[in-house]
């Protein structure tokens, strides 16, 4: 499906083909609205069953990152100074797992071997939990029980905003920049992912991080040129095709809502799907 195909099925749906009362660019600002709502719904649900999965398969990835020791002030403090991070990719959304790599550096430590890699899976970290994990034995960062956590330091009190962010890269994001397809920047700056698992690193050293995520969906930018030309050359949605109805359905509320149309009440009704991804004993 293309996006000036997603364009006219949705005049179709809201009964406005021969007379369309959408701008151009109110289209262009609610699909790629759109598309972001139906992303967090799903994400939501992500591999509940293997729609939800499916429903998403088109922005799965997946990365290998080399982990560098963290030595900004914040964490040489004892409570953090065996803090490993890296950059994740510009286009990352959302995070599914991660696995951290180590190198044993022991000779004779347990039943490892030294120089030998070993792979031990990180758990989400959340703000208020690392206070309350500390001095908890079971669940206490450590080499086997690792913990990742997406943060930004700023050691500049004077600064409020993110030190990293330079002119470059804000002039490039301003909001009067023009959007071009297939763009997938969606953070203005790189966000920076923590590996956490105690304060000694001198037996298992963490060399790498494999993530799988979710990533950005493609900008959608249709123009009038590629309205009206005969052949359709407009953008081609990169969701396969019931994904895309979906999408439609979502376009469609938010533009029945914007125009205070009654059929906002019955348009969901209409259009409910077996997209929930809810088995139905579950539901009950």
């Amino acid at each position: 499906m293309t996006a000036r195909e997603m364009y006219e099925f949705a005049l179709i749906e809201i009964n406005k083909l021969e007379a369309p009362s959408l701008l151009l660019e109110d289209y262009n600002y609610f699909i790629n609205k759109a598309i972001q709502q139906y992303i967090n719904k799903i994400y939501n649900r992500y591999d509940v069953n293997q729609q939800s999965t499916d429903d998403l398969r088109v922005l799965k990835s997946s990365a290998i990152l080399k982990l560098d020791p963290d030595n900004s002030e914040l964490n040489m403090i004892n409570l953090l100074n065996r803090t490993y991070s890296c950059m994740l990719p510009s286009d990352y959304l959302h995070i599914l797992n991660c696995v951290v790599e180590y190198k044993v550096l022991s000779q004779n430590f347990k039943c490892y071997d030294v120089g030998t890699t070993v792979y031990f899976p990180a758990r989400r970290l959340t703000a208020d939990m690392y206070a309350l994990i500390i001095n908890n034995a079971y669940m206490r960062p450590m080499y086997k029980r690792p913990y990742y956590f997406l943060n930004n330091v700023n050691i500049n009190p004077d600064v409020v905003t993110n030190p990293d962010m330079d002119d470059q890269v804000v002039s490039s994001n301003r909001a009067d920049s023009i959007r071009l397809p297939f763009d997938r920047q969606s953070n203005v700056t790189s966000v920076k992912l923590e590996i956490r698992y105690g304060n000694d690193d001198n037996l298992f050293k963490a060399e790498q991080v494999y993530i799988d995520y979710i990533k950005s969906p493609m900008f959608v930018r249709l123009t009038q040129t590629q309205i009206d030309k005969t052949v359709d050359t407009s953008q081609v949605l990169e969701f396969p095709d019931y994904v895309c109805f979906e999408i439609v359905n979502e376009f469609v509320k938010l533009l029945l809502e914007n125009a205070s149309d009654p059929r906002i009440q019955t348009n969901p009704v209409v259009n409910q799907t077996i997209a929930t991804g809810i088995p139905e004993q579950q539901s009950q």
